[in-house]
């Protein structure tokens, strides 16, 4: 009973144990084919290497070194192979040549053979004669041609060019300025002929335009006279103003007595509250400059404001007038100052009646021209104020009719 698992048991074993040598070998195997195959591909490849480098090497050998090789070596067999035949040949060709030339001569041909040898070095002769005078004629001869053209030509027909080329370029120029010299008279004597009239025409029209703009000159500055008088006049308790008595003209030419520095007497007048004087003694400067200096010093709504005017109706027109002169600079300022004054003017008073008219004319052109310019204001207050102010000049000429 002990034998039978006994058996059982070492054919298990028996069975387990060649199983597991049977793995192991074939584990083994497997491994070294492996391997084997790895390095049977590793040798193929560094093999295929090797072939193809040498490959290589021997085609660059061919296509490069090699036929340089082989060439240099032909050259060199070839160059003491024919030195050797050369040598050898020599004599023997020479030996021929001679004893068929003795031949020769010995049957008599010797004559002719002269003949023939003379006329072939002869005609030889001649040829490369010909050849070198042809080619010495072309070197120096040639040059020596030319440089005796050039001699000849350069000693008599180039000056005698230049002598007739000079003539007629002087007989051109003396005709060509002798022309123009005649034109240009004969255009001077009809453009003198053609425009004397309008000449003497513009002439007259200047000097009548002139005498014009003088004579309005002094008119207009009569009229400021006078409206300066007419100011003076109407302040009659102004000490500053006096009246000469030297006849009716009197009212036309009062004189104020200004000190040095009129901007102080001016102000003491503004401190005093006389107005009309200190106006006077500035519009009869007749410097703008000083108008305006005087109107920003006091407060010429307030003054307008007060009743009675301190200022007179001719001091009025007058400031209007001179405020209009240079209205380009400080336009605002002016244009207020202007429609106050322009607002406190009565045209029917008599002091001043002759004068309204073209005086505000005159300002109502300027305006016009102000409005007008490139330059004028835009839309804004200033031309707002002029639209203002042109309404009562409007007025004061629709009064004045």
């Amino acid at each position: 009973m002990v034998a039978v698992p006994v058996s059982k048991e070492c054919r298990r074993l028996e069975t387990a144990l060649g199983r597991s040598i049977e793995k192991a070998i074939k584990a083994n195997t497997d491994a070294l084919w492996a391997r084997f195959q790895e390095e049977n591909a590793k040798n193929e490849k560094l093999l295929r290497d090797r072939t193809q480098q040498i490959t290589s090497l021997i085609s660059n050998f061919i296509n490069k070194d090699f036929a340089a090789m082989l060439e240099k070596t032909l050259k060199k067999e070839l160059a003491s192979v024919g030195q050797g035949v050369v040598r050898t040949i020599s004599p023997v060709v020479e030996k021929t040549i001679s004893s068929v030339i003795v031949e020769s001569f010995q049957r008599g041909i010797g004559d002719k053979a002269v003949n023939q040898l003379d006329k072939s070095v002869n005609s030889k002769l001649e040829a490369t004669v010909a050849r070198q005078i042809q080619a010495q004629f072309q070197t120096s001869g040639k040059q020596a041609l030319q440089d005796s053209l050039k001699a000849g030509l350069e000693a008599s027909v180039i000056p005698a060019f230049e002598m007739s080329c000079k003539a007629m370029f002087d007989q051109v120029d003396s005709a060509f300025r002798k022309g123009m010299v005649e034109h240009t008279t004969a255009a001077q004597q009809h453009f003198e002929s053609a425009h004397s009239s309008l000449a003497l025409t513009l002439r007259d029209s200047i000097n009548s335009a002139s005498s014009l703009t003088k004579t309005l000159s002094m008119e207009l500055a009569d009229t400021q006279r006078h409206l300066l008088a007419i100011a003076a006049n109407s302040g009659a308790t102004n000490p500053l103003v006096r009246q000469p008595s030297n006849g009716p003209l009197a009212s036309f030419h009062e004189k104020v007595e200004t000190p040095l520095d009129p901007k102080q007497e001016l102000k003491r007048l503004i401190s005093e509250r006389k107005y009309e004087e200190a106006f006077t003694i500035a519009l009869q400067r007749s410097d703008v400059a000083m108008v305006s200096w005087l109107c920003s010093q006091v407060d010429l709504q307030g003054i307008m404001s007060l009743s009675p005017l301190p200022l007179s109706q001719g001091v009025l027109i007058s400031l209007l007038q001179q405020l209009a002169y240079d209205i380009s600079k400080e336009t605002p300022r002016k244009l207020e100052w202007m429609t106050l004054v322009a607002a406190s003017i009565l045209p029917f008073d008599q002091t001043i009646g002759y004068y309204v008219r073209p005086t505000v004319e005159q300002v109502s052109e300027i305006l016009n021209h102000l409005r007008s310019s490139p330059g004028g204001p835009g839309p804004g207050p200033e031309l707002a104020s002029i639209r203002v102010l042109m309404h009562v000049i409007n007025n004061l000429l629709a009064t004045c009719k």
